[in-house]
């Protein structure tokens, strides 16, 4: 393909995308004007020429203009729900600003639970006890301060040290469970 022609192209493809771009944006300025005009202009006209004509001519103007009773019975209805929703959001409104909230509790002191942390046996004195009559595994009973107020969760306890030969192994790779426990029992704090 020869330059000068792909250049000719590119051009002519240009003004065809501004063209259509063009047309488009006339019809959609045009599109809403058209149907004011034919339409609702037309409408206008006929309701302000004709039926205005047509109806005086009846001569019962007047009754045209009454309740019918299904829309009697449907305005009373609508009165009556929007009566009681307005009662229903006074109510809502009155238990809203009457309710007393529970206060938040105050924030915990945090120079109580250091000095706690101080104060308790430290977790590797820990110690496990095994006889060959009770094989359960016995540790020291650790007691917490009481407070009247209750305080965070204790430290969980640190895992004791193991000494002795490495715990064995089956054929598939799984530790087989040796007679001691490898970690202390989880205990619930009271």
């Amino acid at each position: 393909l020869d330059p000068q022609l792909g250049r000719q192209v590119e051009t002519i493809r240009n003004l065809v995308d501004s063209y259509m771009n063009i047309v488009c944006k006339t019809i959609r300025d045009l599109m809403p004007k058209a149907i004011m005009h034919l339409m609702i202009n037309n409408v206008k006209e006929f309701i302000g020429s004709e039926l205005l004509a047509q109806l005086y001519a009846l001569g019962e103007t007047s009754v045209l203009m009454d309740e019918s009773p299904e829309q009697e019975q449907r305005r009373e209805e609508v009165l009556r729900t929007h009566t009681a929703l307005k009662e229903a959001l006074a109510i809502i409104g009155d238990i809203s600003t009457s309710t007393c909230s529970t206060p938040l509790p105050p924030p915990v002191n945090s120079s109580r639970i250091q000095a706690c942390r101080y104060t308790q046996l430290d977790y590797s004195d820990t110690q496990m006890v095994t006889s060959a009559s009770n094989p359960t595994p016995h540790k020291k009973t650790l007691t917490a301060p009481t407070s009247s107020t209750r305080g965070p969760a204790p430290i969980a306890p640190r895992a004791p040290t193991h000494s002795g030969p490495p715990p064995s192994s089956g054929a598939d790779g799984l530790q087989q469970p040796a007679s001691q426990p490898g970690r202390v029992p989880p205990s619930v704090p009271r």
